[in-house]
């Protein structure tokens, strides 16, 4: 019987991976360290809360400063695929909300439709979260929310 692995073993395993990918070599071990530390960050702020059951109030609350910081580091292009590839591996819902939230910081149009797509997830906290993260992101460019049906 094949024992589970710990999250952060397996988001170092994922962007182990994704170290031999063209477009992650060419910008070097930074970028991939930062996100590994972002994400192992943001995993250990939320993951008691998750597993006992307190999603909710594991998503109310903001990230500590030196996590949000490591995500600003990545907003952009590179970042943001490697944070759609962690999210696309996540095994928990922990691992997918930090995945999203920290590759939010990339304020750009792939990253609003991205976060568009999880709108259809049949977990009602991601769908949440993800709502907040758009929402977020119009707001920071100015835009109104649009009004759902």
């Amino acid at each position: 019987m094949m024992r589970p692995r710990a999250p952060m073993l397996r988001v170092a395993t994922m962007l182990g991976a994704l170290a031999l990918g063209t477009v992650v070599g060419a910008c070097g071990p930074s970028v991939r360290t930062k996100v590994a530390d972002a994400m192992a960050g943001c995993v250990a702020q939320r993951n008691a809360l998750f597993k006992a059951g307190r999603a909710a109030e594991a998503l109310a609350g903001k990230l500590p400063a030196a996590i949000d910081s490591l995500a600003d580091q990545t907003a952009y292009r590179v970042g943001f695929v490697l944070y759609q590839q962690v999210a696309a591996a996540a095994e928990t819902q922990t691992e997918l909300t930090c995945a999203l939230e920290l590759g939010s910081h990339y304020d750009h149009e792939d990253v609003r439709a991205w976060l568009k797509t999880f709108e259809r997830s049949p977990d009602a906290p991601v769908v949440a979260h993800a709502k907040r993260l758009y929402e977020a992101q119009l707001a920071r460019l100015g835009r109104a929310v649009p009004a759902t049906p």
